[in-house]
């Protein structure tokens, strides 16, 4: 038995523990803050709250053997789409800035040539760092197409609208 006790995007922490079966759900938070009521809601229905990253919540909820236990924090289609949408839509925002900064990156390359200000071999390298930045700008551009591509099929089989 091992639990979960925290994250930081890229490393997860657990600690030793008694063997337990545990279940664990996340919530997106689109302002990112886990108000005390918040967590009280999840907690009326038996969850407990672990901890945040990002505008990630982490709940979990302990199966015991024999009884039934209801292990999702979305237990409907409806619920789930709604999660679906407050992800793409903050994914939005988080992109936005990305999105207006990429096009007068792109007038400043255009603006500035840079094998005329420092020659070929410069150049060259600043070119290929300009072009690699460029794919930086757009890919989180086409994830979020595909989210939104996502949800909208997800919108169809609910028979929804869009």
């Amino acid at each position: 038995g091992w639990k979960f006790i925290s994250t930081d995007g890229y490393r997860y922490k657990f600690e030793k523990a008694e063997k337990e079966d545990w279940c664990y759900q996340l919530d997106y938070k689109e302002n990112g803050i886990a108000e005390e009521d918040y967590i009280q809601m999840y907690q009326d229905y038996g969850w407990e709250y672990v901890g945040q990253y990002d505008h990630w919540c982490y709940f979990r909820k302990q199966r015991i053997e024999g009884e039934e236990t209801d292990t999702t924090l979305f237990g409907n289609r409806e619920s789930k789409l709604e999660l679906c949408k407050r992800v793409v839509n903050g994914q939005f925002l988080r992109m936005l800035p990305t999105t207006l900064v990429f096009p007068c990156f792109v007038n400043l390359l255009f603006f500035f040539h840079p094998f005329e200000l420092v020659g070929p071999v410069f150049g060259t390298i600043f070119s290929i760092i300009a072009l690699l930045t460029t794919l930086l700008f757009i890919l989180p551009f086409f994830i979020y197409l595909n989210q939104i591509n996502r949800l909208n099929k997800l919108i169809k089989e609910l028979g929804g609208t869009k």
